[in-house]
């Protein structure tokens, strides 16, 4: 049930999506959002995810993975008066989390 408006609803105004090289801002993000939910691609790429999980939350963080083509994906979202305010997202290869734990 994807819905725009209902989106940037939930995101503080300054939002920011925090990219390795860039940051990208509510509207921008919201914009690249509804291209990719509303795209023909989006079913078949979400279903790609696997053992998704809620690590954490509270008032102050929400934490989410899953697994994804090969690489373990942290999602880390801080909040500000309750709404999404800056996001990052970790892609980790899941081979070199075996070489981690061996």
């Amino acid at each position: 049930n994807w819905n725009k408006e209902e989106f940037i609803r939930i995101h503080h105004p300054d939002y920011m999506f925090i990219r390795e090289t860039e940051l990208v801002s509510l509207d921008e993000w919201a914009n690249i959002m509804d291209k990719w939910v509303t795209g023909s691609d989006f079913a078949k790429e979400t279903k790609k995810r696997v053992k998704t999980s809620l690590v954490h939350e509270n008032e102050h963080v929400t934490e989410l993975r899953w697994e994804e083509d090969g690489d373990l994906v942290t999602h880390v979202v801080l909040k500000k008066k309750g709404l999404a305010w800056r996001s990052i997202v970790n892609r980790v290869p899941l081979e070199d989390l075996k070489e981690v734990f061996i």
